[in-house]
Order: structure tokens, then sequence, then C-alpha cells
């Protein structure tokens, strides 16, 4: 019995260490206990709500997300669709300690114990297919109610392991919102692609012009030096290059 429990303390640890990771943000600074201590308080009926509804919650951004993923085959989406599931995981991990009844009993992408939940998943992808804007739109939209309601369940508990659990959601949420709140602002595009054009090399080793086509690990439309045989030999870097969530790092149009 007390190994199952160490592995059950060392998994959620581990579980909560990689919140918030598919923001494409630097690591969670927030520094959780080193191992979670058995439950021995007794939830309150507001906590027991919270973590259940979290629960579903975090799967309808999950299966939103893969919706979208399969649908505009775009990185944000298949990123963060990933980081939900390990916030399933990790509130799963606490109804399973407080002994409470899993709402997911069926993990089909869709399908839900909670009516709000299914209508708002048929609304969602919905208005998702409508355009990469919109699904985009619609992350925007999914995250800002995934905060909301755990600041609300953060506000209702006064117990450490479900305020650490809930605080780190809050965190990588607020890193998805801000992944998607930045492709919204390019129009749904993606990165733009402004790479320079030029002249053909002098014929005579490393040529003086530029091409388009050669940025370096498809970076976006790059340009390098062309060699006198007319070979793309440079390693040319975009102006429009992505960060690990999908969304757009703009960089300043680069010179001759």
């Amino acid at each position: 019995m007390k190994t199952r429990t160490l592995w059950t303390m060392l998994i959620m640890v581990g579980i909560l260490a990689g919140l918030g990771w598919a923001g494409g943000q630097a690591q969670n600074p927030k520094q959780g206990p080193t191992i979670v201590a058995p439950a021995m308080a007794q939830l309150t009926a507001e906590e027991t709500a919270n973590i259940l509804r979290m629960r579903e919650e975090e799967k309808l951004a999950r299966d939103v997300y893969q919706v979208f993923a399969e649908l505009w085959k775009t990185p944000i989406f298949t990123n963060i669709a990933g980081a939900e599931q390990r916030h399933m995981d990790a509130v799963g991990l606490l109804v399973t300690k407080y002994g409470l009844k899993d709402p997911v009993t069926d993990d089909t992408v869709g399908v839900f114990s909670t009516p709000e939940f299914t209508t708002l998943y048929t609304t969602l992808t919905q208005s998702g297919a409508k355009s990469l804007l919109d699904a985009l739109k619609a992350g925007v939209q999914i995250e800002e109610k995934d905060i909301a309601d755990l600041k609300t369940a953060l506000s209702q508990t006064d117990k450490s392991d479900i305020q650490w659990v809930l605080g780190n959601l809050q965190w990588g949420s607020s890193n998805h919102l801000r992944a998607f709140t930045r492709n919204v602002e390019t129009g749904g595009t993606g990165c733009p692609l402004q790479g320079i054009s030029g002249g053909m090399g002098n014929g005579k080793g490393p040529g003086n012009g530029f091409c388009q086509g050669c940025g370096c690990g498809g970076r976006g439309t790059g340009k390098c030096y062309r060699n006198g045989n007319g070979n793309q030999n440079g390693a040319g870097r975009g102006n429009g290059q992505q960060r690990r969530d999908g969304s757009c790092l703009m960089l300043s149009p680069v010179g001759p």
C-alpha cells in the first residue's frame, strides 16, 4: 500500500511539472510540493463541484482542439491539445485522491456527462469549422472561460494541493490564451512570409544576389547567396518564424 501511494504521488508531480509547456513559454516558475501528502480533509460541496467541472472543462478544450488540429493542420491546436490532456490528467488525480466519481466515463471526443459541455462542444466546433480565424477565436473563448472558472474555483478552496493543481492550470491557460490571441491578431493567416528576392549570382563563386525559397528549416521565405552555378547554398533566415506553440514570432525584414 505504501509503495502504491508513493508511486501515485510521484506520477502527480511528474504530470504537473509539464503543465503549460505547449504554450511555448519558459518552464513553469511555480514550485509545488516535492511530495503531495495523502488527502485527509473532507471536501466542501463547492470544492467537489469545481474539481468535477474542471475535469470535463479540460476535456472540452482538448476535444475541440483535436478537431481543429485535424481540420486546419495548424501546429498551435496540436500542441495545445496535448497540454489540455495533461491538464485533464492532473485534475483526474484529484478526482482519484479524494475518491470522487469521475464524470469522464467515456473519453471519446465530443462525449460528456454534463449537457452544458455537449452543447458547448457542438457550438465551438461548428463555429471553428468556418475558417481558421474562427477556430482561433474559439480557442480564445475556451481559454477565457477556463481562466474565469479556475479563478472562481481557487477562491473557493483553502486546500494547498487543490490550489497548486488549479494554479498551474491557470498559468498554462494564460499561456494558451496569449498564443491564440497573437494568432488572431495576424488574421489567422499564420506567419506572414516576406522574403526578399534579387539578382542572380555573378558566376564567380559566392554570388551577390539573393533568392526566395531557401529559408532555413521552413522558417518563412528566407534569403541566401547563390553560387556561380546557381545552387542555393545559403542558409536563409525568414522573418516569420514560428514559436513552439505554432504562433508567430515576427522579426524585422532581413536586409541585404
